[in-house]
C-alpha cells in the first residue's frame, strides 16, 4: 500500500515520513511536489479529489473558511507573510520586521505574472515538479526583486526555500498570516489517513490511539472497513475519542496557538 501526498513550495514533511517510516514501515509514502497555484487552495483541492494524492498539503490566508464540503481539513500551524527586497533597499536596514504601513506604497511583483515564457501554467499546474521547476515563477520574481524593481510578498518558508545571497527577508506586521495544514476526501477518509493525521500532529509513538497493524503501539484496529473514525467537517473538528482541533488553536486538547514560523 502506498499513501501519497501533495506537497507544495516551502513544505518539509521530512520529520513525518521518517516518523511513519518507523511506526509503520509496511506502509510506503510517496512525496509529490506540485505549484502552490490558486490562492484559495482550490488547486490543491482538485488534485485531492481527482485522485493524484490521498492528502494534500493546504495554505490559506488566516482565517479563511474551507467551503467545499467534500474535504476534511486540519489546521497544523500559522506561518507568517514576509517581505522580500534587494538587499540595498531599505527594508535591509529592518533587523527582524517591518510594518505593512510602511511598505504599503512601494511597487510589488506579483509572481503569478512571471512564468517563464515556454511555461503554460495552466497545462502544468497538476503536474509534480521538482528543483528548479518547482516555484519557477517565485524564483523569476525573487530575481526581479534582487535588481530592486520592487518588493515581493511570500510566505516565509517559500522565502527561505528560495533565499538569495543578493535578497533580505523581513516578517512584515500588519498582514495576516497563512494557516497551513492538511486536506483530504471525506470518502476517502480511512484509519491510516487518521494515523497519519496524528503523526503530523505529534502523535508520539506507543500512545495507544493507533489504529494500524503493525503499529510501535501494538494495536490491531480489528475494524470491519466501513467502521473508520469519524471525523468532522471543513471547521477542522476531528472524532476519535473526543479530540478537536478549533480555528486558531494547535493540538487538540491543549488549547494552545498554532505555531508562528518566524524568519531567521
Amino acid at each position: 500500500m502506498t499513501l501519497r501526498l501533495a506537497a507544495i513550495p516551502g513544505a518539509t514533511p521530512d520529520k513525518w515520513l521518517q516518523r511513519w517510516h518507523q511506526r509503520f514501515p509496511q506502509i510506503r509514502i510517496a512525496v509529490d511536489y506540485y505549484d502552490d497555484g490558486a490562492p484559495d487552495g482550490s488547486d490543491q483541492l482538485h488534485r485531492v479529489a481527482a485522485g493524484l494524492a490521498d492528502l494534500g498539503y493546504l495554505r490559506l490566508p488566516a482565517g479563511e473558511v474551507l467551503t467545499d464540503e467534500r474535504f476534511h481539513r486540519v489546521r497544523l500551524y500559522e506561518e507568517l507573510p514576509v517581505v522580500c527586497a534587494a538587499a540595498e533597499h531599505w527594508v535591509a536596514a529592518a533587523e527582524d520586521t517591518v510594518s505593512w504601513e510602511d511598505i504599503a506604497e512601494e511597487a510589488f511583483l506579483d509572481p503569478t505574472q512571471m512564468a517563464p515564457a515556454h511555461v503554460d501554467p495552466s497545462a502544468a499546474v497538476h503536474e509534480p515538479k521538482a528543483g528548479g521547476e518547482l516555484a519557477a515563477a517565485e524564483r523569476m520574481a525573487l530575481e526581479v526583486a534582487a535588481s530592486g524593481v520592487g518588493l515581493l510578498l511570500l510566505p516565509n518558508s517559500v522565502a527561505r526555500a528560495l533565499s538569495r545571497k543578493d535578497v533580505v527577508i523581513r516578517a512584515v506586521e500588519g498582514l495576516p498570516g497563512y494557516e497551513v495544514g492538511l486536506c483530504w476526501l471525506k470518502d476517502r477518509d480511512d484509519e491510516v489517513i487518521q494515523e497519519f493525521i496524528g503523526v503530523a500532529r505529534g502523535r508520539k509513538a506507543g500512545s495507544g490511539r493507533s489504529e494500524l497493524e503493525g503499529s510501535t503501539s501494538g494495536r490491531s484496529s480489528g475494524r470491519p472497513s466501513g467502521g473508520r473514525r469519524q471525523t468532522g467537517g471543513s471547521d477542522g473538528r476531528t472524532g476519535g475519542r473526543g479530540s478537536q482541533v478549533r480555528p486558531g488553536a494547535g493540538r487538540a486538547g491543549r488549547g494552545r496557538p498554532p505555531r508562528r514560523r518566524r524568519p531567521r
